[in-house]
C-alpha cells in the first residue's frame, strides 16, 4: 500500500528548490562577472554563515535520506527499488539534455563539445557528469554535482539501512569517524570535499534516523536548531565549510520540519506539493534557463527593482519548462507502457 505523503518533506524540498534558484541566479554576479559584484545580489548569500548553495544541497541529502527510509524502513526489496530508482531519475534526465543539446546545437551552429573524446559521453549517459566536471572533460550541460552524488547514494542506501537498523549505534559511530578526516581536510584539489560521499553521509542517514525514531516535528529540536542557526550568524566560526554545511543543514531542516506543522492553508499546501512534485524537472532546466537570460539582459548594469524582475522571469520559465518536460516525460513513459509490441513481448 503506498505512504501518505509527509508534508513537512515537501515543504522542505520546495524550500530547498527555492534556495537553488537563488543561487544560480545569484551566481552571475558572485562568480561570472569581473570585478565580482556580490552587493548586486538579491535576498542573500549566506544565509546562517554559510554559501546559499551549500545550504539548499544539504537539504536535499537530508530529505533524500528520510524519503528513502519512509518509503522502505520496512521492506527493500532490491530489484524494485533499484528499478524505482532507476526510473525516477534517467528516463527525465535523458530526455531534458536531448532537448537543450539539440536547442544549443541550433543556438550555435555546431556541435557542443565536439572536441571532448565522444568515450567521455558515457559520463553524460550515466547521469555523472556534473559530479566529475572539472576533474575529467564531460558533455555536461544540465543538472547539477549533486545529481551524481545522489545516484551515487542510490546505489549504496540498501547497504546503509541494512547497517542502520541491524546496529545503529555501531553504524552512526562510524559514520562519524569516517566523515570527520574528509569533512576537515581537503584530500583532492580538483575534487571538492563537498562531493564526496562521506562528508554527505551524516546528512543522509540524519533523515533516515529522523523518520525512523522521531517521525514528526518537535518543537524542542526546532528551537536547538534555531540557537545554532543565530550563534553561527551572529559569531562566525572558522570551522571548515563542509563541517559548518552539515550542522547547519540539518539545524535548518528541523527549524523548517516544525514550521511546516503550522501550514494549514490549502493554498500553500497545494503550492508547496506542486513545488515538491516537480522540483527534479526544475532542477535539470533551471541553470540552463538562467545562463540563457543572462545573455539576453544586461545584467550588470540592471538596478535592483530590475534584478527582482528578472528573478520573477527566470522562476516562471523555469516552472513552466519543468511542468513541459513534465508532461512530456509522462506522456512517453506512457506510450512505452501502452506499446503493443511490448505488451506482445
Amino acid at each position: 500500500m503506498k505512504k501518505e505523503r509527509l508534508f513537512y518533506l515537501d515543504f522542505i524540498r520546495a524550500i530547498a528548490m527555492f534556495l537553488i534558484l537563488l543561487t544560480h541566479y545569484n551566481a552571475h554576479y558572485l562568480f561570472y562577472m569581473n570585478p565580482q559584484r556580490p552587493e548586486s545580489a538579491i535576498l542573500t548569500l549566506f544565509p546562517f554563515d554559510i554559501y546559499i548553495g551549500n545550504l539548499g544541497v544539504s537539504l536535499f541529502f537530508i530529505i533524500s535520506g528520510a524519503a528513502l527510509m519512509y518509503v522502505y524502513q520496512n521492506q527493500c526489496r532490491l530489484r524494485d527499488f533499484y528499478r524505482k530508482r532507476f526510473c525516477s531519475i534517467y528516463p527525465m534526465f535523458w530526455i531534458a539534455y536531448f532537448i537543450i543539446f539539440l536547442y544549443l546545437f541550433f543556438c550555435t551552429g555546431q556541435m557542443p563539445f565536439k572536441e571532448l573524446p565522444k568515450m567521455n559521453f558515457l559520463w553524460t549517459i550515466l547521469g555523472m557528469d556534473g559530479y566529475l566536471a572539472g576533474a575529467v572533460p564531460v558533455f555536461y550541460i544540465i543538472g547539477e554535482w549533486f545529481l551524481g552524488c545522489i545516484i551515487l547514494i542510490y546505489l549504496v542506501f540498501p547497504l546503509l539501512r541494512k547497517c542502520l537498523l541491524s546496529h545503529p549505534v555501531i553504524f552512526c559511530v562510524f559514520i562519524t569517524a569516517l566523515y570527520i578526516p574528509f569533512a576537515f581536510y581537503e584530500w583532492f584539489p580538483n575534487f571538492g570535499s563537498a562531493k564526496l560521499l562521506m562528508v554527505r553521509f551524516p546528512e543522509i542517514i540524519f533523515g533516515m534516523l529522523f523518520v525512523w525514531k522521531i517521525k514528526k516535528p518537535r518543537w524542542w529540536m526546532a528551537a536547538a536548531g534555531a540557537v545554532i542557526l543565530a550563534a553561527t550568524t551572529i559569531f562566525h566560526p572558522a570551522f571548515p565549510e563542509s563541517f559548518e554545511t552539515t550542522y547547519v543543514g540539518i539545524s535548518f531542516f528541523l527549524v523548517l520540519a516544525w514550521i511546516s506543522s503550522f501550514i494549514t492553508s490549502p493554498l500553500i499546501g497545494g503550492i508547496v506539493k506542486t513545488a515538491s512534485k516537480y522540483s527534479y524537472a526544475v532542477f535539470l532546466v533551471h541553470h540552463v534557463i538562467i545562463d540563457q537570460l543572462a545573455l539576453h539582459f544586461p545584467m550588470e548594469e540592471l538596478n535592483r527593482s530590475e534584478r527582482y524582475l528578472l528573478f520573477i522571469l527566470y522562476c516562471c520559465l523555469t516552472a513552466l519548462a519543468a511542468n513541459l518536460l513534465h508532461r512530456l516525460h509522462d506522456r512517453l513513459i506512457k506510450a512505452l507502457h501502452e506499446n503493443p509490441l511490448r505488451r506482445a513481448a
